[in-house]
């Protein structure tokens, strides 16, 4: 049986901070499925992890809308561009219902998309985060492309802005629509409309769990704290320098890492100076994977005191305390949306308060303090992390969909 040419549509790829994107291509590719990958957006110039060196894929650009010629486009399709022009008109006719500023410039790249995916023949479409790049999925589709699929996060679903009508036709007219986690299934029935909900399927984000496994020969530092993440609100690392700071007030030992780069970092710099603790916290910006790898495998806490923030955004299912897990690193967190899922509402980390410091300090010098506690943490975590959260699992979930959308479009 022919594996299936699959195109992921995305607004930038690579991208650092979403290496759950790369790991699911790989997975995909590694099952035999061709993949097509189209960013929508010249990728920022930042480090890039070792294993996109693996990636088979094309990364093809789209075309900005001064270079895009829609009129060339539309006179290209070889169904004819009456066919095409009374797509768009249906299309046009509906934007007063969607409402969307850019409709019109993602028009222009779902024609640039549609004569691509029929000189690729593109079977299906899959598109990470419900905005512009699942707009422009569903654009194609229209205009007669291939189907898609959806994976929402967490940015594309909470957030203040977001307009449950427009989420409804995005999922409603998808072949299906994953989302990573319980919660977010939870959240979604009461947004979404029946026809929508029964294309919602919740498939957890999975890692390679071998690349995270440590050498037992490897040692552990004894009072390293160690964070992973972007530096932005909803990550919770004001929260984490309020702790570390009433942990150096107890004069309880220790040294922190926060790994990661972001619209924070000059506020937390400040916060830094602030707390008077430069000696202790080092924030050395973004690394690339194998990097992060050898700082999990030497620290001696993971720590994420996740956030909801003012407009709404929150982490969903955060790939890094999954990679902590993996690493045998005990973690704290928060009861923010999936998060208790990943720590099994405690039994596999500790859980503690939204945006409260002491609490969190309280469970670093706990933790730092008791290496019977940590072992113990650090032995469900593996457990609750290979059952759960195997990217070969979830790979085979999302590789039998996918074959599932193209043989019903085939069919249709």
């Amino acid at each position: 049986m022919a594996q299936p040419r699959i195109a992921y549509l995305l607004k930038k790829f690579p991208r650092l901070s979403e290496t759950f994107v790369l790991n699911e291509i790989l997975e995909q590719e590694r099952r035999g499925t061709q993949v097509h990958v189209f960013s929508r957006r010249t990728p920022d110039d930042e480090p890039r992890h070792a294993e996109l060196a693996r990636l088979k894929a094309e990364i093809e650009q789209v075309p900005r809308k001064h270079a895009l010629n829609p009129w060339e486009e539309l006179f290209a399709s070889p169904d004819g561009a009456a066919t095409t022009l009374a797509a768009i008109r249906e299309i046009l006719a509906d934007n007063e219902v969607w409402q969307h500023p850019r409709l019109t410039e993602l028009l222009g790249e779902a024609l640039f998309l549609l004569r691509r995916s029929r000189e690729l023949e593109i079977e299906h479409v899959h598109v990470h985060f419900a905005t512009d790049s699942a707009i422009t999925a569903m654009l194609l589709s229209r205009l007669g492309g291939p189907g898609y699929s959806v994976t929402m996060h967490a940015k594309d679903i909470y957030r203040t802005a977001i307009r449950p009508e427009l989420l409804q036709r995005i999922v409603g007219d998808s072949r299906f629509t994953v989302t990573v986690c319980d919660a977010n299934v939870c959240y979604l029935n009461d947004m979404l409309n029946e026809a929508a909900r029964t294309k919602l399927r919740r498939l957890y984000n999975g890692i390679e769990l071998e690349s995270f496994e440590v050498p037992p020969s490897q040692q552990r530092s004894a009072n390293r704290v160690l964070a992973v993440g972007r530096l932005v609100e909803k990550k919770g690392f004001d929260v984490l320098l309020d702790a570390l700071a009433l942990l150096r007030d107890r004069e309880i030992p220790f040294e922190a890492t926060i790994l990661g780069d972001g619209d924070s970092r000059s506020a937390l710099l400040a916060q830094l100076e602030e707390l008077d603790l430069t000696d202790k916290v080092e924030l050395p910006g973004a690394l690339p994977l194998e990097e992060i790898r050898e700082h999990m495998g030497s620290a001696t806490v993971f720590c994420l005191p996740c956030v909801i923030g003012e407009d709404g955004n929150r982490d969903a299912l955060p790939t890094v305390l999954l990679e902590a897990l993996a690493s045998g690193l005990p973690a704290i967190s928060t009861p923010v949306t999936g998060i208790p899922e990943i720590l099994d509402n405690g039994g596999a980390g500790v859980i503690v308060p939204e945006r409260d410091a002491e609490a969190t300090a309280d469970a670093l010098a706990q933790l730092l303090g008791d290496p019977i506690e940590r072992q113990s943490l650090a032995l469900a975590g593996l457990e609750r992390v290979h059952r759960l959260f195997d990217l070969a699992k979830s790979g085979d979930s999302l590789n039998r969909w996918f074959g599932e959308a193209i043989r019903a479009e085939v069919c249709a």
